[in-house]
């Protein structure tokens, strides 16, 4: 569209509030009707914009005294003083504007590119985040997988807490070595918790819980983690008792030692919901009958049980971890 002189003077005077609000609503009537004025409104508010952003600048020092000298010299030889072209002056004041923000632009430009080539996504470094941290994994490996004797049908946790830890303690090393497993055993002792790790048959197992069935009463709460087919997935049974913990253990096979172990699990968390604990009793009567573990007998000095006094690879099919810790 080619500049006409008296719209643009009228479209700036609308821009700049100047007009009258008649002149103002034929303005819009205009705008309203006409693209092309649309559109030359657009560019004379954006062209404003530019301006009002660009600094002001410091007319030089003589420009006043060349003004002078000229308008005295003309005067002297009767010459008439010109008009101004005030519309003329504008268009060259305007010129000048666009200019200098074309400039601003074209630095923006710029700037943008440098910024965009810093933060731009091919530029950062090829998948950070990929960097993983394998120590926790190790560390639950040693902690969770242990060797497993052959033809091993139970592995499990038993954690029994105590206020009376070094008395409890050395109850549990004690029962161990009567019962012969201290060869099999790998304590290890921390100051708030000890830890045995033993490899038995189910016979030496039991026997090892009738001589803990004694202290079972001055523990806080005794619980048994059942491993699983799942690797990391354990089987809970919080109150364990030693009859339980029996039957568990003398199972025909590792998924019948699991399947009790839940049965259990859910027997004694209902009991713990219960007052008087009537459920235990009521199904301790019913279909599943817990054996009794053998306790060893005095007669004199000398117990008339049988210790074993060596270990068969085949008849080491239980796996057990014994943690005396101190309750919380």
């Amino acid at each position: 569209m080619k500049e006409n002189p008296n719209i643009d003077e009228l479209l700036n005077s609308f821009i700049d509030g100047e007009l009258t609000a008649r002149q103002q609503t034929e303005v819009q009537r205009l705008i309203a009707h006409n693209p092309h004025i649309e559109q030359r409104l657009r560019e004379l508010q954006q062209c404003k914009m530019l301006m009002n952003s660009l600094p002001c600048a410091e007319a030089p020092a003589n420009v006043l005294e060349d003004i002078k000298a000229s308008l005295a010299r003309r005067t002297l030889l009767d010459q008439q003083p010109s008009i101004i072209d005030e519309r003329a002056g504008t268009r060259h004041l305007l010129a000048r504007r666009v200019l200098a923000a074309t400039a601003m632009i074209g630095l923006l430009a710029v700037l943008a590119v440098v910024i965009y080539t810093i933060l731009a996504p091919g530029t950062a470094p090829e998948k950070p985040i990929v960097i993983e941290d394998h120590q926790p994994l190790e560390i639950i490996e040693t902690v969770e997988s242990r060797p497993r004797p052959m033809a091993i049908e139970f592995n499990g946790r038993i954690e029994l807490k105590t206020s009376a830890l070094i008395a409890v303690d050395a109850f549990v090393n004690r029962a161990i070595q009567d019962n012969g497993l201290s060869g099999s055993i790998s304590p290890v002792r921390q100051p708030d918790k000890s830890v045995y790790s033993i490899n038995c048959s189910k016979e030496e197992l039991n026997l090892l819980l009738a001589d803990l069935e004694y202290i079972w009463a001055e523990l806080d709460s005794a619980t048994l983690f059942v491993d699983t087919d799942v690797f990391g997935k354990q089987v809970e049974v919080k109150a364990v008792s030693t009859k339980q913990f029996a039957e568990i253990v003398n199972q025909d096979s590792e998924q019948m030692c699991i399947k009790v172990a839940k049965d259990f699990a859910v027997l004694n968390s209902m009991t713990e919901l219960l007052p008087g604990k009537e459920v235990l009793s009521a199904m301790s009567d019913g279909s599943r009958s817990l054996i009794t573990i053998p306790r060893p007998v005095l007669t004199g000095s000398q117990k008339t049980i049988k210790k074993p006094t060596a270990q068969s690879k085949d008849n080491q099919t239980v796996h057990l971890t014994i943690v005396v810790a101190t309750s919380n």
